[in-house]
């Protein structure tokens, strides 16, 4: 009985960590591209397998093409000579080898046309596997922006922000009254300075006049 009950926990247990990748979509983004980089090592590895294999058959058409042209001159070089038991020997391997290399051939291609297909295979997954990048990059920095309003907004009630307004008020309250002071400082200086200039003007006014008295008695 515990051992059903154990499979059942791990299988509930299972079932909720997929249910949180459903839920978030960074985990989600983050395990689509583990999954498309063990696709892509996959193609990689078949396709170094398809390049080995690829090079063996250029091996073996080398070669078969070379024992054909060996048949071929022996059997050229028995006919000259009117051997012709020789001749049938070599004609025989020629054509044997000849059968081969088509079969070579043939395979080869068959080969190069996998080869080319992983490597279109590989390049739409790179090109696949960026695009993942790129959205996995932006929803982290979505991801990232919400935690740190979450943050700002647990961590900021709206008593302190009403506190916070109030404060400014206040500040501005004081720098309109300091702004208030200055005014009136300079409204002062101003009117000082009028009254300076009169001042100075009746001086010379009664200056000018004690002048011309004293001309007029000469």
């Amino acid at each position: 009985m515990g051992i059903f009950t154990r499979i059942k926990d791990i299988a509930a247990a299972d079932t909720h960590r997929l249910l949180d990748l459903v839920e978030d979509p960074v985990s989600m983004a983050k395990h689509y591209i583990r999954q498309l980089e063990e696709q892509i090592d996959q193609a990689r590895l078949a396709l170094e397998k398809q390049l080995a294999a690829e090079q063996q058959y250029d091996l073996l058409v080398a070669r078969t093409g070379q024992m054909i042209d060996k048949r071929t001159r022996q059997a050229e070089l028995a006919v000259e000579r009117e051997e012709e038991d020789i001749a049938r020997l070599a004609i025989q391997e020629k054509l044997s080898h000849s059968k081969l290399m088509q079969t070579y051939l043939e395979q080869r291609e068959v080969i190069r046309k996998q080869v080319q297909a992983l490597q279109e295979e590989i390049a739409r997954l790179l090109d696949l596997h960026k695009e993942l990048s790129d959205k996995l990059n932006f929803l982290l920095a979505r991801s990232q922006a919400a935690a740190a309003l979450r943050a700002t907004v647990a961590t900021a009630s709206p008593g302190d922000i009403s506190k916070i307004s109030r404060g400014f008020d206040r500040m501005e309250q004081k720098i309109m009254t300091l702004e208030s002071g200055v005014l009136a400082y300079r409204s002062m200086d101003q009117s000082n300075a009028r009254l300076t200039g009169w001042s100075d003007q009746n001086e010379v006014e009664s200056e000018l006049a004690r002048l011309k008295a004293v001309k007029q008695t000469q």
